[in-house]
């Protein structure tokens, strides 16, 4: 007989001495299968409050959780088995209505159209940006239609994640308490925490996680990563394994040279297994172009568009149209492969289903170090292949020299990362209360903004973007930690600093795990070396130079017509990210500079990243009112009108090095609060202020305005901040 309901901290179960697991229910999942669950565990593991809240489901070996559970449980559910099928079992539940929220478009337009054809159309609606034959965002009156239809199936959408808070606001404003009558799946979510740097919202999902109660809610991945948000620590967890988890068989290859072994490895899957599909993983689309050309130019396979296709972003797929002519269509409705050769970016490493058996490569380049994967990265990406892979090759390299840190550990680094956020959080949190209270401290505002923006982040290396540790809850509407981020942050150490510095690390890594390794070294000789992506990179900017001119007349006239903001960003979307830094810096500036000059400006010096920042550094400063406080102390600094008054006199205007250092940082201490500019970035700030010349040593200022703008359409205003407008490394 069945014992009454129990609870323990956020976990309730149901015992049954008539099931061989005893369980019959857990954390609101019912078994519908006793006898493919093996067994039920409580973990010893404690949460924050001392309470045991890890379960552990070992379900018989082969079985999906939806053989043997009517619903996926409420809290952290570690799958650990890549394609088990719970997304599938929340999406077919007809016990609850349902937001599904995962990480990328493609992955909710393929769950919503699989679920729909299983069920019959109107049976899941998609929620997010236009894709393929939805050509428009989901209207407030279409998902009323959806809520309103007849049909007896509870209510599933399938949402982007940038599109939850939308979809919420649209569902209470029918009259719906969507945190007490909805079940709030959140998948994949170890891709949002890695992918939260550069897309800021996916973190928003999570302040909406936590309204809804305890027992709605879900966050669920195979690859579970550790967290540093304290709640998401304390929810109950729940892992699913099979008894004899699978062990993949890898050959794990390090080389010199990447792109050149890949194109070798490739040309040996063909001449082998020529009827076989070969899926290669490659966060670098100049990598992968690389690798398409040189399978061209060596005769190996022909590369056009019934042969190869290339799984990106939609803002890349202009990109790789040269070589591959139709990229969108490269898997279809099915999940089936269209192409022999298939290659695939981070945005396609998460949640797509393809039902093909494949030879998978993997790669990763000490180049680019933004194409490094941890372990659970390559464990989601040998997950794709649904049926299995036919062989699973890893190719890597490792920088000549380790780079340096003060830290011992990741986790060393992420309670640094934790303790600056915190205290970040507290003073912004302070600051604002303050403000709010005293209405004469108003100004600080574009201060707050100004540090917000400039001051709280953080970067591994000192060549990388810097990251945001700090966020505003997307409700709250107050400061605290950005967890994601500095889970990013802590990953991207490991990989940078541990996993990546010894040839051995990942083998030893990947060998704790119990996979079958076959280990070998490809040397290759400097003089056979013929693989080099700096002849993409030069294609590429000629690519991006002709868009740019094709784009001038439009943003000239977007600006002139009223700068609507839905018509600017449908110009930019599908722009790379040099070209939206244009634009960008283009919207930024049009009000103040002719904007033909403007825009050529910018489209001579977008390509490079210091010399786009050094040219907007020069507009802005030239925008600058004479009377603003900021540009007031850099001419009484440098005694900039004496001079004007005696040019040509001999020694006027010369400035030593160590002078001009000294005021810079002086200027920046006092007017911006920055203490952290470098010495280069200082001297660099010089050159933008005035026109110089070199005298030895010294520096000579001949006069202002160093591009010779024209004057000013007008001059900024006098409440704006000029920290808003300057670009700083």
């Amino acid at each position: 007989m069945a014992e009454d309901i129990k609870s323990l901290a956020e976990a309730c179960y149901e015992l049954d001495n008539n099931y061989p697991s005893q369980f019959s229910m857990l954390n609101e999942a019912h078994f519908n299968d006793t006898d493919g669950v093996e067994l039920v565990t409580l973990d010893e593991v404690k949460d924050s409050k001392g309470e045991y809240t890890e379960w552990t489901i070992t379900i018989k070996q082969g079985k999906r959780i939806g053989e043997v559970m009517d619903r996926v449980p409420f809290g952290i559910i570690n799958k650990t088995i890549t394609g088990l099928g719970a997304t599938t079992l929340e999406i077919m539940n007809q016990e609850r209505d349902s937001i599904i929220v995962v990480p990328t478009k493609s992955l909710a337009y393929s769950k919503y159209k699989s679920a729909n054809l299983s069920k019959g159309d109107g049976y899941a609606l998609y929620f997010g940006s236009p894709i393929k034959e939805i050509k428009s965002y989901v209207t407030p009156r279409q998902v009323q239609a959806y809520l309103n239809s007849n049909n007896h199936w509870k209510k599933k959408f399938l949402v982007v994640a940038d599109s939850l808070p939308r979809l919420i606001k649209i569902l209470e404003s029918s009259g719906i308490d969507v945190y007490h009558n909805y079940f709030l799946m959140v998948d994949e979510i170890d891709t949002m925490q890695a992918d939260s740097a550069y897309r800021p919202k996916l973190e928003d999902v999570m302040d909406y996680y936590f309204k809804f109660d305890w027992k709605h809610r879900s966050a669920v991945s195979a690859t579970l990563n550790d967290f540093s948000n304290p709640l998401l620590e304390n929810e109950s967890r729940v892992t699913t394994r099979w008894k004899d988890n699978p062990k993949r068989n890898i050959d794990l290859i390090y080389t010199n040279y990447v792109d050149d072994t890949a194109v070798e490895i490739i040309r040996q899957k063909l001449t082998d297994n020529p009827n076989d599909k070969i899926l290669v993983a490659y966060n670098s689309l100049d990598g992968i172009l690389n690798i398409l050309e040189h399978l061209s130019k060596k005769g190996i396979v022909d590369v056009n568009k019934s042969n190869c296709g290339i799984l990106c972003s939609e803002r890349n797929n202009d990109k790789v149209k040269e070589y591959i002519e139709d990229a969108d269509n490269v898997i279809n409705e099915e999940a089936c492969l269209q192409k022999k050769i298939v290659f695939m970016t981070c945005a396609y490493f998460a949640g797509i289903d393809i039902q093909d058996q494949c030879h998978l490569i993997t790669i990763t380049s000490r180049l680019q170090p933004f194409t490094y994967l941890s372990i659970r990265r390559m464990e989601q990406i040998a997950g794709r292949c649904r049926n299995g892979n036919l062989s699973e090759t890893i190719i890597y390299d490792i920088p000549q020299e380790a780079p340096d840190s003060k830290f011992q550990n990741k986790e060393e680094y992420r309670t640094s990362l934790l303790d600056r956020a915190k205290t970040y959080a507290e003073f912004m949190n302070s600051t604002k209360e303050a403000i709010k209270n005293n209405p004469e401290l108003e100004e600080l505002g574009s201060f707050i903004d100004s540090f917000v923006d400039y001051s709280t982040k953080a970067k591994v290396n000192n060549n990388d973007y810097p990251i945001k540790i700090i966020r505003i809850d997307s409700i709250e509407k107050t400061f605290k930690p950005s967890f994601f981020n500095i889970d990013a942050l802590t990953e991207k150490w490991h990989l940078v600093h541990s996993l990546y510095t010894h040839k051995d690390n990942l083998y030893k890594e990947l060998l704790e795990q119990g996979h079958h390794i076959n280990k070998s070294v490809n040397l290759i000789k400097q003089e056979n070396h013929d693989t080099s992506i700096s002849g993409i990179k030069e294609r590429n900017k000629e690519r991006q130079a002709e868009h740019v001119e094709a784009l001038k007349p439009q943003l000239l006239a977007w600006n002139r017509e009223g700068r609507d903001e839905n018509q600017y960003q449908q110009l930019c979307k599908q722009q790379d990210k040099q070209v939206q830094n244009l634009c960008n810096e283009f919207k930024k500036l049009s009000p103040y500079i002719d904007n033909e000059i403007l825009f050529d400006g910018l489209a001579e010096n977008f390509q490079h990243q210091k010399e786009l920042r050094n040219y907007v550094n020069k507009v802005v400063f030239h925008i600058i009112p004479p009377d603003n406080a900021f540009k007031a102390d850099v001419l009484a600094k440098f005694n900039y009108h004496y001079i004007q008054s005696h040019l040509g006199e001999r020694n006027i205007g010369n400035v030593s090095k160590q002078d001009k250092l000294d005021k810079m940082k002086e200027v920046f201490r006092v007017q911006l609060r920055r203490t952290d500019i470098s010495d280069n970035v200082l001297s660099e700030f010089f050159s933008c202020f005035f026109k110089t010349s070199r005298t030895g040593a010294n520096d000579k200022i001949l006069g202002l305005n160093p591009l010779d703008l024209p004057t000013p359409i007008q001059y900024i205003t006098g409440n704006i901040n000029p920290l808003d407008l300057f670009i700083f490394p």
